[in-house]
C-alpha cells in the first residue's frame, strides 16, 4: 500500500509484472519493478459466447488456459469449429491475458495481421 504513494512522491516510475516470461524485455526497468503476486484465484472469470467464436475474459488467466477451455467447449457442445485466441506468444502457457493485450502481442502463427489490436 506504500510503494505507490511513495513512488508518485518522489516521481519515481513504476513498473508492474505479474506472470509471464518478459522474454522481450518489458519487465526490464530501471525504475521501481512491482512484482504482482498471483494467487491464481483473482481476475479469471470467463464467459463462452455464440457457440465458442468468442469469449469474454478477465485478465488473470493464461493465454493457453483460454485456448483450453475454448477446446473443451467444442468436446463438450460438438461445435462445428474448433477456436483458439488470435495472439500465439511463444510463452502462452505461463503469460496473462492482461500481458497478452498490453504488449499488443503475436506470435509466429498470427504475425502482426492478428496481433492483439485486429
Amino acid at each position: 500500500k506504500k510503494v505507490l504513494p511513495t513512488a508518485r512522491k518522489h516521481r519515481v516510475p513504476v513498473t508492474s509484472r505479474a506472470a509471464g516470461t518478459s522474454l522481450p524485455g518489458q519487465a526490464v526497468t530501471d525504475s521501481v519493478l512491482l512484482k504482482l503476486s498471483h494467487s491464481g484465484r483473482n481476475f479469471r472469470r470467463y464467459e463462452i459466447l455464440d457457440q465458442g467464436k468468442r469469449i469474454t475474459v478477465e485478465p488473470g488467466l493464461i493465454g493457453g488456459e483460454v485456448n483450453r477451455l475454448l477446446q473443451n467447449y467444442h468436446k463438450k457442445h460438438g461445435t462445428q469449429m474448433q477456436y483458439k485466441i488470435g495472439p500465439d506468444p511463444s510463452s502462452i502457457d505461463s503469460c496473462m491475458l492482461g500481458g497478452i493485450i498490453s504488449n499488443n502481442s503475436s506470435g509466429m502463427c498470427c504475425g502482426v495481421k492478428q496481433n492483439t489490436y485486429h
